[in-house]
């Protein structure tokens, strides 16, 4: 018996959260570029994190926006090209680089806000207050289950 047909992702939470994250990710990208934005969402959730942790490491805000090493370099580099932000080396531990925003991509931050907010009243119309809560707290549990989980070495 093939092992496929004893799964049925279409019914699979894991693949209904991320079906639907994907979605709206390309909405969201699709929003930006509409309002005149060249903006990725995962570049938009780093500048939005730096607004709110100006000085952060790159190590943490990697953990705040769950990225790999890779990924968060890779989106770093992207938007210091587009002068919205800068590194610099940490005095504490030369290792260690700290970031922080530009004038520019403080601006661009904050004008992304409002696009946010409006996607997402659009977006999430048909959830109620309490449905909106319920999904978070149920979010929450899967992501606190996980956290538990042992971590393994040879995964990043």
């Amino acid at each position: 018996m093939n092992h496929a047909s004893r799964y049925d992702i279409d019914n699979a939470v894991g693949y209904a959260v991320g079906h639907a994250a994907a979605r709206i990710k390309i909405a969201l990208r699709r929003a930006f570029v509409a309002a005149g934005h060249d903006v990725t969402p995962d570049q938009w959730v780093v500048l939005y994190r730096l607004l709110e942790n100006e000085g952060i490491t790159q190590a943490g805000l990697g953990e705040r926006t769950v990225k790999d090493k890779t990924t968060i370099t890779r989106i770093l580099d992207r938007l210091e090209a587009r002068k919205l932000l800068t590194r610099r080396r940490a005095p504490d531990d030369r290792r260690s680089q700290r970031l922080y925003l530009t004038e520019a991509g403080r601006a661009l931050a904050q004008a992304l806000v409002p696009i946010v907010q409006a996607f997402a009243d659009d977006a999430y119309a048909d959830l109620t207050e309490n449905d909106k809560a319920a999904l978070h707290d149920l979010l929450a549990r899967i992501e606190a289950r996980l956290d538990r989980q042992p971590e393994t070495k040879d995964v990043p």
